[in-house]
């Protein structure tokens, strides 16, 4: 009881002495914390905690006000760091930070985010409720992160001293479970760039934090989403090679490996695969970008020597408005309605009564036809990679 009561004493004078000023009146103090010896102080963290914020604001539209609380909790966000409570109770950062901000006559909504951008501190922690604690919260690890892979101290191994892998899930399932329309690769080029700014002598490279996160991404969607390992592959690619465009759109790359563990559970996956499958092998052997899906122009009508061909191209018309608005809106089912429709007529193309050589000995007519292929596959990779399938 004694030493209980000493403890609460301490506290209680801590928690007094503390609020002698406002909690931004602690902001000067953070230049004597270091963060890092090469990066310098925790306040020089906090600048660019912020301009991270504000970059996260900025895609995500915010409006004047809402921009203005999230500069102010990102600013806040450590400066109960060199209060006297947290120092001799570390464990209460955060949330010194939210009693202190209110007590400074700070809104709500940024003493809630100040607590929230620690969360989650592990596994099976609560991730930030609000969006000011989401925005911060992914702020502050997008610094840790591009700053210590700037420095060259890339986890190796076991050892992860700065734990950006935990850094990097936590980023990745606050956007999932919020729902944030976030372009993470944009956030990467514009973060290593204003770090290469500020420290010339570091270089980080975007490259290899696109890799790290790649990594990040397989393992949450194969042990937390559950998502089969080869539909994974069929999203990031079986060498991450689509890592970048699910970067850019981490909720649609969720969202695609999601709808395809579900056509798979379904059976509908089965009912495309061969098809498409086959396509996709044969249009390697043709030149056609993967990005395009529009046939005009670049197969010509008037080579076709059988029905099946003009079939096929009538069939890629139709495909594309609704692979275009599967694009726009996420929803998968169009396309593989589409893809659905059109496989029959594909099978007539290889194997029908009227089916041709794809190969053929005339270059514009291979070309004409593996363009054809090339095309599907392309509709069919909007979705996913479907030669990173393995048949059920």
């Amino acid at each position: 009881e004694r030493v209980i009561r000493a403890r609460l004493a301490d506290g209680q004078f801590f928690y007094k002495a503390d609020q002698a000023i406002s909690l931004g009146d602690y902001l000067p103090k953070l230049e004597t914390v270091t963060f890092q010896e090469d990066l310098g102080s925790v306040r020089a963290k906090i600048d660019r905690i912020q301009a991270n914020a504000l970059r996260i604001a900025t895609q995500l539209k915010l409006d004047k006000k809402k921009t203005q609380q999230v500069e102010r909790a990102a600013q806040l966000c450590k400066a109960d760091l060199v209060t006297q409570m947290v120092g001799e109770f570390p464990e209460l950062q955060g949330v010194m930070g939210e009693k202190y901000a209110i007590a400074s006559g700070e809104s709500t909504e940024i003493a809630t985010a100040i607590v929230e951008h620690y969360r989650p501190k592990g596994a099976n922690d609560q991730l930030p409720q609000t969006l000011l604690g989401q925005i911060v919260g992914i702020a502050d690890r997008l610094d840790t992160l591009v700053s210590i892979f700037g420095l060259g101290m890339i986890p190796t191994g076991s050892s992860d001293p700065f734990a950006l892998r935990r850094a990097a899930n936590a980023i990745l399932n606050i956007v999932w479970a919020a729902n944030l329309d976030l372009n993470l690769d944009q956030l990467l080029i514009e973060t290593t760039a204003a770090f290469a700014q500020t420290f010339a002598k570091f270089q980080p490279e975007v490259q290899q934090l696109r890799d790290f996160f790649g990594q990040r991404l397989r393992s949450l969607l194969q042990d937390e989403q559950t998502i089969d390992y080869d539909l994974v592959n069929a999203v990031l690619g079986e060498q991450g090679e689509h890592t970048q465009r699910v970067l850019v759109d981490v909720l649609d790359g969720r969202d695609r490996a999601q709808y395809l563990q579900t056509i798979r559970t379904d059976g509908t996956l089965d009912t495309l695969y061969e098809t498409v499958n086959r396509a996709a092998r044969l249009a390697t052997k043709g030149e056609l970008a993967t990005d395009v899906l529009d046939p005009k122009g670049l197969v010509n009508p008037k080579r076709f020597e059988q029905s099946s061909e003009q079939a096929f191209y009538d069939g890629l018309l139709t495909l594309l408005p609704q692979t275009e608005a599967a694009q726009s809106s996420r929803d998968y089912q169009q396309l593989v309605q589409g893809l659905a429709k059109i496989a029959p007529t594909v099978s007539q193309f290889f194997d029908g009564d009227d089916s041709v050589l794809v190969m053929a000995e005339d270059t514009d007519l291979r070309a004409n036809r593996l363009n054809l292929l090339g095309l599907l596959r392309n509709h069919a990779l909007v979705l996913g990679d479907f030669g990173a399938i393995v048949k059920g």
